[in-house]
């Protein structure tokens, strides 16, 4: 079976591995003939608006998915004409715009922190940070005032004095079963995922399945297929959504090593519909982001993704194992 991911960075690397561990066949698009995910596979790089490029790259494929939020709805449309397109349009639409996506989450009747879109020139409220509304991730296009943002469109949200992040991974099936995986803490840097604990340390259980609950709700609402991350500040003890991700997510990458069945499988799973694995995990788990640099060698058990080092790019991790708590 031939399955298609838009996108060949690290997440659709990993999940093209994952692919040919279940001997299915990975074909990968990305207009980077660079991307680190195109030795996995099958490929063809060019651009999103080619589209001969895609049609050729869709037809034959038993379905497809994508690695992340920012694939042109266009390139993602073409294809969803072609073949299965799983999560489907949907999920993209809402998640490619910040005020877009806290609008959705509010209507799931979600607690969000407090936002107010602006254009270019617009006075900024105090207390708060500026977003663009598009393409942003690991900490680009956000500052305080609109040097970092010129001539685009911008949300600005509320400063909480959060007490820690934690993430809730989730997946629905093509005939709707629902697993989660632990609820899990996250330690940022600079808008950098940095490291992640799973489960999450030090909740009470109420929260846990809050967290449950609310990636339930959009699940449901958006009649998802595959994996979904959902992003939260914890704020006088209660959860706060920051953000969604309608992928496999790098606060899962532990799942490789840590869980019965990691996050890239069951999203394979879930979108050829498949039975779900098991996301029980095996041993409570520490996963580590290399960041800027690659110790050389590689320490055991690394993960690294074959892109050139940069300062603030991820180019693999390491997911050790804990004491049980």
């Amino acid at each position: 079976m031939k399955v298609g991911i838009l996108g060949a960075g690290q997440l659709g690397r990993m999940l093209a591995l994952s692919a040919l561990q279940l001997g299915l066949t990975p074909c990968l698009f990305d207009p980077d003939p660079q991307a680190c995910g195109l030795i996995a596979s099958h490929s063809t790089s060019a651009p999103y608006n080619d589209r001969q490029a895609l049609t050729t790259f869709a037809q034959g494929l038993d379905v497809c998915t994508y690695e992340f939020e920012n694939v042109p709805i266009e390139a993602a449309a073409l294809v969803s004409n072609l073949c299965p397109l799983r999560p489907g349009l949907p999920a993209l639409e809402v998640s490619q715009d910040r005020l877009t996506e806290k609008q959705f989450l509010q209507s799931c009747g979600l607690t969000t922190t407090d936002f107010l879109p602006l254009n270019p020139g617009d006075p900024i409220p105090p207390g708060g940070l500026l977003k663009t509304r598009r393409l942003g991730y690991d900490g680009k296009g956000q500052g305080t005032d609109w040097s970092h943002l010129p001539d685009q469109p911008a949300l600005w949200e509320r400063w909480v004095p959060l007490q820690k992040e934690v993430a809730q991974i989730a997946i629905r099936s093509l005939s709707g079963e629902i697993h989660f995986y632990p609820l899990i803490q996250t330690i940022q840097s600079q808008g950098i995922l940095r490291e992640a604990i799973a489960p999450a340390p030090d909740l009470r259980p109420e929260l846990h399945q809050q967290a449950r609950q609310a990636a339930q709700t959009v699940l449901e609402r958006l009649d998802y297929v595959g994996v979904l991350a959902l992003e939260f500040f914890l704020v006088d003890d209660q959860l706060i959504v920051n953000e969604m991700a309608p992928r496999v997510h790098n606060s899962g990458h532990w799942t490789d090593r840590g869980s019965h069945t990691s996050q890239f499988e069951n999203h394979l799973r879930a979108i050829l519909g498949w039975p779900l694995g098991s996301t029980a995990i095996l041993q409570p788990s520490r996963l580590i982001n290399l960041v800027g640099e690659v110790p050389f060698p590689p320490p055991p058990g690394a993960h690294i993704y074959g892109k050139s080092p940069r300062p603030g790019r991820k180019l693999g991790h390491i997911t050790l194992f804990t004491e049980p708590t």
